[in-house]
């Protein structure tokens, strides 16, 4: 390989390596949404049940980190808004209040339900 080449080589193996982005850390709307929606049982990751909360797979979603993180970021929010509406919130009209009582109210639950959630 010529000397102009190896740059060259080396150029467009950066341009097709994909980009590693790492999980994110758990956040406690993951956790929530994991144990709410996802129906987490104590003896299963909080990741699986996350994922079965945004009804996707693992490659789904590490692809959608990697690719699609805005589509990731709107099923992150469908799930906390289906959370939110099974308790009979309706997020359009409710105060800022009731919304946080809400939340509470749900943090409560899962710990109750044997989650430990991240500080």
């Amino acid at each position: 390989m010529s000397t102009k080449a190896k740059p060259l080589a080396a150029a467009e193996a950066q341009l097709l390596r994909p980009e590693f982005k790492p999980m994110p850390q758990p956040s406690v709307g993951m956790y929530l949404c994991a144990f709410h929606v996802g129906k987490w049982e104590a003896d299963e990751s909080v990741v699986d049940a996350y994922h079965r909360a945004l009804d996707i797979t693992a490659v789904q979603f590490h692809l959608m980190l990697r690719d699609d993180f805005s589509a990731l970021k709107e099923k992150h929010a469908d799930a906390v808004c289906k959370m939110m509406t099974d308790r009979g919130v309706d997020l359009t009209t409710c105060s800022e209040a009731e919304k946080e009582v809400l939340w509470l109210t749900l943090v409560e639950e899962a710990r109750k339900g044997g989650m430990r959630l991240p500080a």
